[in-house]
């Protein structure tokens, strides 16, 4: 009986007691070679009968790859009962070397037979032509075998790229989802087409190709109505994903539309009727990495095209002028009219702006909202009181916080974030509280600086900017150790200033002249 990739191998008391122990392990790496399990078996059992073993457990990977560890339930829950203490075999029958595996580091391979060997189980291989005896020319060979099957992936890998490369070049689609607005279809090797594929269906033969045509009308209308939107009217992804989801459309998985789904289908070439293949690669389990264009495998025509080939090409240039300066300007312009218009300006009157784009864009060109208001050579936002408000300050303290880092660095330190907001832990050993303090005004036209000193994080000193009259730039700086104060803050003015003389700075250069000093 198999339960999670382990099976029990029933067989008589007497038997058990006067043979060796043993448990079996097989892989199969396609669902198609669904054989290959019971011929592996078949195998194993003759070669247990004559070397005297009783197959106890049994140990499976059933449509497994043999890349990695990771993903064989079988192998592990095996490697895992062999460094128990309660192992109940010492003996582990494989068919081949390439069943154990195809690691593309053969160390690997031979660090987890080793690792059966140090707890005391042998590993042998019923269907190879060397004895695992532990002989040199034993360990030779095995280490060849090894060789052989970690090259055979590779050479299968290279053998299928180039068939899925000439059958690309044909039109046929090569695995993937077909897309919102598109259905696979199964074609028979004479070219004839057989009814559509369902979802997670596969063809029917082996023989047959798959090939893409137009989905349902209602999806190929919201493919053109994309279009028309951001090429004829100018809107931008949020913008056309926020009318969609008004008109209670949704995608074929039935998730709501987004400006990432809209973007999908504006640079899809599928929708002017090319096939793209090989634009990225993921060979022998490794990260996705990006090919260059040189070596992607273009079919133009493959398909009936959803949308003119004009209309695409139009729509991937507007695409890389608001990717450019032109974009950049842009915004920079509509932000001033957005303040022109309110006398003030937000987040909430950017997303309500149909002709911004979104927070990502913004982002990406500036930094976020409050470094494209400063580009835009906007007026800081302040309190009735006259001080900056909480994003500004915040935008003054994100600047400072990077301008430490950068002197520590230099001065052969170095500073890394904490888990507190705002706090840096210095050569490993010191936290620091960096904040900013604006500058108020009294009735009598007095200024003053409330320098936050007992935090509810953790922190040794806090260095705290102190900002000009007009709360435009830091202009002093103070380094304060809070273990010297009792209260939550610390109130200056420029009368009481001589209090902190000693911990005061007009740059951050001295700060850091001597990091050893406030190391202690």
């Amino acid at each position: 009986m198999q339960i999670g990739g382990v099976m029990d191998t029933a067989e008589s008391a007497p038997d058990v007691l006067l043979k060796l122990k043993a448990a079996a392990y097989v892989r199969m790496s396609r669902a198609t070679q669904d054989h290959s399990v019971q011929h592996q078996l078949d195998a194993i059992m003759r070669y247990a009968e004559v070397k005297g073993l009783s197959i106890i457990r049994t140990f499976v990977d059933a449509g497994h790859s043999g890349l990695k560890v990771e993903n064989r339930p079988g192998l592990l829950s095996l490697l895992s009962e062999v460094t128990s203490t309660s192992c109940g075999f010492s003996v582990v029958v494989v068919f081949d070397v390439s069943r154990w595996g195809r690691f593309q580091d053969v160390d690997e391979s031979a660090f987890y037979e080793h690792l059966c060997r140090r707890s005391g189980v042998a590993v042998q291989y019923c269907a190879e032509s060397f004895i695992a005896d532990g002989s040199p020319m034993s360990a030779l060979l095995k280490g060849i075998k090894r060789i052989m099957a970690a090259e055979y992936s590779r050479e299968l890998g290279v053998k299928v790229l180039a068939a899925q490369s000439r059958f690309s070049s044909m039109g046929y689609k090569q695995g993937g989802k077909p897309g919102y607005g598109l259905r696979r279809v199964s074609v028979a090797a004479d070219g004839s087409r057989r009814t559509p594929l369902m979802p997670g269906e596969r063809k029917s033969t082996a023989t047959d190709r798959v090939a893409l045509v137009h989905g349902p009308a209602n999806e190929v209308a919201i493919i053109r109505q994309i279009f028309h939107l951001y090429v004829e009217q100018g809107l931008s992804d949020r913008r056309i994903a926020t009318l969609l989801r008004k008109n209670d459309s949704s995608r074929d998985s039935g998730k709501p539309w987004s400006a990432t789904a809209v973007r999908r289908i504006l640079v899809n070439r599928r929708y002017c009727g090319d096939l793209v293949y090989n634009q990225t690669t993921r060979r022998m389990g490794s990260s996705v990495t990006r090919n260059q264009a040189a070596l992607w495998i273009c079919c133009n025509d493959a398909l009936p095209p959803i949308v003119e080939r004009p209309i695409f090409e139009i729509a991937q240039s507007i695409r890389e002028q608001r990717a450019g300066g032109f974009q950049r300007e842009a915004i920079l312009k509509q932000l001033r009219a957005i303040y022109e218009r309110h006398g003030t300006i937000s987040i909430a009157l950017c997303r309500r702006d149909p002709t911004l784009p979104g927070g990502s864009v913004i982002k990406a060109l500036f930094g976020g909202y409050l470094r494209a208001y400063a580009a835009a050579g906007l007026p800081a936002l302040r309190t009735v009181t006259g001080t900056l408000n909480y994003r500004n300050s915040r935008l003054l303290v994100a600047d400072l916080f990077a301008a430490v880092r950068r002197y520590a660095t230099i001065a052969g330190g170095n500073a890394s974030a904490t888990e507190w907001n705002n706090v840096l832990l210095l050569n490993g050993a010191v936290h620091v509280k960096i904040a900013v303090a604006a500058c108020r005004s009294d009735g009598a036209g007095r200024s003053r600086w409330r320098v936050p000193l007992r935090l509810a994080m953790p922190a040794d000193f806090v260095l705290c900017g102190l900002m000009d009259r007009s709360n435009i730039r830091i202009e002093h700086y103070v380094l304060l150790a809070q273990e010297q104060f009792r209260h939550d803050a610390m109130f200056l003015s420029e009368q009481s200033m001589e209090r902190v003389a000693h911990a005061c700075y007009d740059s951050l250069a001295p700060i850091f002249a001597n990091p050893s000093e406030h190391d202690s």
